[in-house]
């Protein structure tokens, strides 16, 4: 009643993307809601990276769990079917060199199947990139903070049906997304750190197939370049 749910009964819990929702702040709603469910509920604990953060938490809500382990948890790796590859670019010239690559792509022909996802850091860059792209006759779409489910929706499943070859997003709006047929990346904003690097990368070469990525590095993303090729 009122809106509110009693959770006292839950048996099992999933908590997915766990290293996302610590990095966006989450871990007081996290351990609010174990504080209200059983105790002997079962836990189910999804993680794409293994930091120590994630590490802790896991040891506080698991008792004796069965472990499943892609990779070496301590080393992380892009995936090794995406050929991947840093530009170095000045700023100014971010924007010419995105729609080179594009058209390069083929993405300009609306009868074309190829698929694109470009990740900026921002929800007004991923707007403005949207519509640069819209206004030269790229099909395009965003998806970010500012659009509610309806609006994204929209966007995927517009760039499912090939209504649209390129989506501009930010990185928490794309987590976890599985779109079928992106053999393109680019990384227009760097990546603020390696894990957001391979989580943006690994949208595409999924399932067994080839992907390929591009990442602009400017002189103000010296700091990142570093860890990044690493």
């Amino acid at each position: 009643a009122g809106g509110q749910v009693r959770v006292d009964g839950v048996m099992k819990l999933c908590l997915d993307e766990a290293d996302r929702m610590l990095d966006m702040g989450f871990e007081p709603q996290i351990r609010k809601i174990l504080e209200k469910i059983s105790k002997r509920r079962q836990t189910l604990f999804f993680t794409a990276t293994w930091p120590k953060e994630v590490r802790k938490l896991a040891s506080e809500i698991l008792y004796q769990p069965f472990r499943v382990m892609i990779g070496n948890r301590d080393l992380l790796k892009a995936n090794q079917d995406v050929i991947q590859q840093i530009r170095m670019v000045e700023g100014y010239e971010k924007e010419r060199l995105l729609m080179d690559i594009v058209r390069e792509a083929g993405l300009a022909n609306r009868g074309g199947i190829g698929k694109c996802l470009v990740f900026a850091n921002t929800k007004r860059m991923c707007e403005q990139l949207s519509n640069t792209l819209y206004r030269a006759g790229v099909p395009s779409g965003s998806i970010h903070g500012d659009k509610d489910q309806t609006q994204r929706d929209q966007a995927l499943n517009d760039l499912k049906t090939n209504r649209i070859k390129v989506l501009v997003a930010t990185d928490v709006a794309a987590r976890g997304l599985d779109i079928k047929g992106c053999g393109l990346v680019i990384n227009y904003d760097a990546a603020n750190n390696a894990e957001d690097y391979v989580h943006r990368i690994g949208r595409t070469g999924r399932a067994g197939a080839k992907g390929f990525s591009v990442t602009f590095i400017s002189k103000q993303d010296g700091g990142k370049a570093h860890e990044l090729i690493q």
